[in-house]
């Protein structure tokens, strides 16, 4: 029996029960609770719809979430959402990238719309620096960013450098061949070195790359352009040349998405030199030769043709872009799959590229402390292709300069040969000249959270590339058919695998936050390369896919090399109240290519930055909306060489012992050892402002810089007792200094309509402070004819900068009657050079700077346009302050251009200053000089996009179409420039100190491009 007191009774009355009756009463008392309850539990569990929007429609894949609580949804592609929220007073809070957070009542957003803003801060964007990750506005370091949106895409884009040109202040790029896959460079913040490499380094979520510039540019998410020592530094020996960051696409939450971009295009040359006609050159022709006692060289029955040799070489070409990609993510994976076919032929014949590119990017998060990430890439390219060395050797000289009197063909349909030369067009279209190339490369990573603020990161990948190339000589051409056939084929390969360790410490007290990161990398390179050749072959059918079968072996070679880093390196990042930023970065590198005495080396930087958007004096003023101030100096490296070249290598060796003897194979040094070789130094001073106005509306960002690169890799001549004329030591020094701004700003938001402008514009000042001991460092022209040699065109002096023209100063042609001091042989019609010294004479002591080839100002201007549903997009960019030497036009003028009829005629034609005969007889001066030297600065409207996406409204029917989008597109529409040759950017001679050529380049194009895109879920 239990007892129970009972407070309603009198005296409280004690009352008996059993204990049956007792749990029966306290069942029926809990069965009514509950059932009172009920409502109070059906409230709480309270299922919220609503829709989720901006002021252009629904948004899909925003998200959900209940404040305080761990359940989220995201919106579907009608921006729908459905959300179970404990409680009817709660609050929703709703985002999504590009805008503001909302946040609503739970009770209030029940079947109504939530509209977003869009966010014009871009401070809180979360931007990739190197291992690791940080918010916009609290950068320390000079970097800059761009989005896929603003890539230049479509069209003949088929390298990351072309997608990025004229995007980011201080980048320069130069597309210096317009051939199908051309070369094209790019140069951070001018070059630093002389006899390395000025590439920048590539990092493609996470693996370093050398082959990160030939990524397929749709799978861009975003790049960040790391540019002061700051922000290089953590990179170590390979950051002097600046670090280009890549992110790869990856799934967007929402429903799986599957686009198809589709475009074609037709090119258009636009490079027309003014040539003559058969009977123009044939009139020429022969009275230069009367005028020199000589007979004509063409007699009056002489068959003419009227041939224009380029047209005949030249075609309008197509270019073909497909782009399929499909997306999907969730709340726990992301990824992302991608293909692209990308062919374009050349406007020049018989030259052509065809690629195809795979990409794979995933994420998974397992857990709250653990997520997974995989990327995998793969390209398979192949060129068709034609030499542009610069000389005399590539058909496009032939082409240029080829008698228009003569025809292309014999009535048979065989070539027609003039005097036993090989037929212009023949040289190029007959011969065989492929290259192939496959990259594959893949990483995976873990981060894991090992415990509040500290996370390990273990990233490990591998990088296989192959590229092999072909040559035939047939005998349709007189070297083939002399020789029986001309085959030959390399191929190279390299290999690297990769492994990243770092762990990430985030800390904060009251109001100091700290960010940790220590790591350590470990990097392996393995390159090999066999080659082979043969001639004498039976036939021409065989190209060079059976070497076995030609008579005579033509030369083989093989090789293989490896090298080694390993990395230590560490940084801190500070903040007090957000106010106050720092960062200090530490790297130890650790690389095989150099000598024990110097294998070590360490690079340091450190930043500060204050924000004083925040202080009273600031905000009083009613004029900024964000305003940084940031400053941070560093030292980075560049390790660009051969392996081995610390150490005395040894190369194979033929000679004949006796007269008449067998040929001896052996050995011999072929460079001296140099134990004490280490990295090239660039120490870099940053000084740079944030600003924002109007709300952010505009922002604006200014950086001058100065950085210095010591121990120069440099050759130097060594006393010939050594055995060797010189040997790689680390001497010189060069200086760049510069300034860049950049300005974006949100011009008109107003319902339907939008517009966004973003300019920037850098100036760079190089100059060489030291060379080592040596005076000058020369590069020579190519040969320019078959009458003369190459000739110097560049010269490197302290004081000077890289690739700065050197030459004669041209006077002029010598007039009937006139003498000249200088020239005392000079005849009427020859050229006049001025004496530069004045000491009487022409030498070559009179050659003098003619200008330099590096712009020293890069230009890009954006304007964005959206209305409704339409899109607009104007690029223009450009290059000023520089020169070239045209020496096309050098050639042409005395030979098949409509220039030369307006040449020196003694007593009928003396008002001109194009020479008899060209410059090529003349025993004074050069044909190196200033008439030749033009002035290349150029504004480019390098592309203009058009298009238009059909409203939603019109799939509604069709659920499976989530849009479609059709556009059309124009690039190097119109270049305004006073340059006469191939294309103001053009550069056909590679080097370091020697810029600037203009030469037997593949002639400039312009393509207009049509294409739809196509999205489905």
């Amino acid at each position: 029996m239990i007892e129970i007191y009972t407070l309603s009774d009198p005296g409280y009355a004690k009352r008996s029960f059993s204990k049956k009756k007792l749990f029966g009463t306290l069942f029926k008392m809990a069965c009514c609770c509950l059932f009172l309850m009920l409502p109070a539990l059906a409230k709480a569990q309270t299922v919220v719809n609503g829709t989720v929007k901006d002021k252009d429609g629904p948004i899909m894949g925003a998200t959900v979430t209940e404040k305080g609580a761990k359940n989220s949804t995201t919106t579907d592609l009608n921006g729908k959402f459905k959300i179970t929220v404990k409680s009817s007073s709660g609050i929703l809070v709703v985002s999504y990238i590009g805008y503001k957070t909302q946040e609503i009542s739970s009770g209030s957003a029940d079947g109504s719309t939530i509209t977003l803003q869009e966010d014009l801060n871009k401070l809180n964007e979360v931007v990739v620096v190197g291992y690791g990750s940080v918010k916009k506005s609290d950068l320390t370091g000079s970097v800059s960013s761009v989005k896929a949106s603003e890539l230049n895409l479509r069209g003949t884009t088929s390298n990351l450098a072309q997608a990025i040109q004229g995007k980011a202040a201080g980048v320069m790029v130069q597309q210096s061949s317009f051939a199908p896959g051309g070369t094209i460079s790019i140069t951070i913040r001018g070059g630093n070195s002389i006899n390395t490499s000025n590439a920048p380094l590539y990092v493609v979520d996470g693996f370093i790359s050398d082959n990160g510039n030939q990524i397929n540019p749709n799978d861009v998410e975003d790049i960040q352009i790391l540019k002061d020592a700051s922000a290089t530094a953590i990179y170590g020996s390979r950051g002097g040349n600046g670090v280009v960051l890549i992110t790869t696409k990856k799934g967007k939450i929402g429903s799986t998405v599957v686009e198809a971009d589709l475009s074609n295009g037709q090119q258009y040359l636009t490079y027309h030199p003014s040539l003559l006609n058969g009977q123009q050159y044939t009139d020429i022709q022969n009275a230069t030769a009367v005028e020199d006692g000589k007979p004509p060289i063409f007699p009056s029955n002489y068959p003419l043709a009227n041939t224009n040799w380029l047209k005949a070489a030249t075609q309008n070409a197509t270019v073909q872009n497909r782009n399929l990609s499909i997306s999907s993510a969730d709340k726990g994976s992301k990824i992302y799959v991608s293909g692209n076919y990308l062919k374009q032929l050349g406007v020049l014949k018989n030259t052509s590229l065809e690629r195809y590119t795979a990409r794979i990017g995933a994420e998974k998060t397992l857990n709250e402390n653990l997520k997974l990430s995989a990327n995998f890439y793969g390209a398979s390219g192949n060129s068709t292709l034609q030499s542009y060395s610069g000389d005399i050797t590539p058909p496009l000289f032939g082409l240029l300069t080829a008698q228009p009197n003569i025809p292309v063909y014999n009535p048979d349909g065989t070539y027609y040969v003039y005097q036993g030369k090989n037929n212009a067009l023949a040289t190029l279209l007959e011969p065989t000249n492929k290259s192939g190339s496959k990259l594959m490369n893949g990483n995976v990573s873990l981060d894991y959270i090992l415990f509040k603020g500290l996370t390990y990161h273990l990233g490990a990948g591998s990088e296989y590339s192959q590229v092999t190339a072909g040559q035939y000589t047939p005998r349709t051409l007189v070297a083939g058919k002399a020789n029986g056939g001309i085959a030959s084929e390399q191929m190279s390969t390299a290999f690297r695998w990769l492994v990243e360790n770092y762990l990430t410490y985030k800390y904060k007290i009251k109001d100091h936050d700290f960010t940790l990161l220590v790591g350590n990398s470990n990097q392996k390179d393995v390159a090999e390369s066999l080659g082979a050749g043969a001639k004498g072959f039976p036939t021409d059918v065989f190209l060079y896919y059976n070497l076995s079968a030609g008579s005579t072996v033509n030369g083989y070679s093989s090789g293989k090399s490896e090298s080694s880093l390993t990395d230590y390196y560490g940084r801190l990042n500070y903040a007090y109240k957000d106010k106050i930023l720092a960062t200090f970065t530490l790297r130890d590198d650790a690389s095989s290519k150099f000598g024990s005495n110097f294998r070590h080396g360490i690079f340091p930087s450190g930043a500060v930055a204050y924000k004083f958007g925040d202080e009273d004096f600031i905000k009083n003023l009613n004029t900024f909306s964000n305003l940084k101030a940031r400053v941070s100096y560093g030292v980075t490296g560049n390790d660009r060489i051969n392996n081995y070249q610390y150490l005395s290598t040894f190369g194979n060796y033929s000679t004949v012992l006796s007269p008449g003897g067998a040929l001896q194979v052996g050995i011999e040094p072929s460079t001296l050892a140099n134990p004490n070789l280490k990295w090239e130094s660039t120490a870099q001073f940053d000084a740079g402002l944030d600003m924002g106005f109007a709300n952010d509306r505009i922002n604006v960002t200014i950086d001058v810089y100065r950085k210095k690169t010591s121990d120069l890799l440099l050759n130097l001549p060594i006393g010939q007792w050594w055995g060797f004329n010189t040997q790689l030591v680390n001497a010189g020094a060069i200086e760049n200094r510069g300034i860049e701004l950049s300005v974006n700003t949100n011009n008109i938001r107003s319902n339907g309509f939008s517009w966004n402008t973003s300019f920037n514009i850098a100036y760079n000042k190089q100059k060489a402070l030291d060379l080592g001991g040596i005076k000058t460092i020369s590069s020579n022209t190519a040969n320019p004819s078959g009458t003369v040699s190459g000739r110097e065109f560049s010269r490197l002096q302290v004081g000077q900068e890289l690739g700065e023209l050197y030459g004669y100063v041209y006077a002029g042609v010598l007039k009937t009657g006139e003498t000249y001091a200088p020239q005392p042989n000079s005849k009427p019609g020859d050229p006049k050079y001025v004496d530069v010294n004045a000491d009487g004479k022409i030498t070559p002591d009179d050659q003098k700077y003619l200008g330099n080839s590096n712009p020293h100002y890069t230009m890009g201007f954006g304007n964005d346009f959206h209305y409704k549903g339409f899109d607009l997009n104007v690029f223009i960019q450009g290059a000023f302050g520089y020169k070239l030497f045209n020496m096309n036009r050098l050639v042409l003028e005395s030979t098949t251009s409509t220039d030369a009829l307006n040449r020196f005629v003694a007593g009928k034609n003396e008002n001109t200053d194009i020479p008899r005969e060209g410059y090529f007889l003349s025993t004074y001066g050069g044909y190196v000089n200033s008439r030749f030297v033009e002035n290349a600065s150029y504004a480019r409207l390098k592309s203009v996009s058009l298009g238009y996406n059909f409203p939603s409204s019109l799939f509604q029917r069709i659920k499976i179409v989530q849009g479609i989008r059709i556009y059309g597109e124009a690039q190097n529409l119109l270049t305004v420039t006073g340059y006469k040759g191939t294309d103001p950017e053009v550069n056909v001679h590679t080097g370091n100190t020697a810029g600037g050529l203009d030469f037997n380049a593949f002639p400039a194009f312009r393509t207009f491009a049509f294409g739809v895109k196509v999205s489905v879920h």
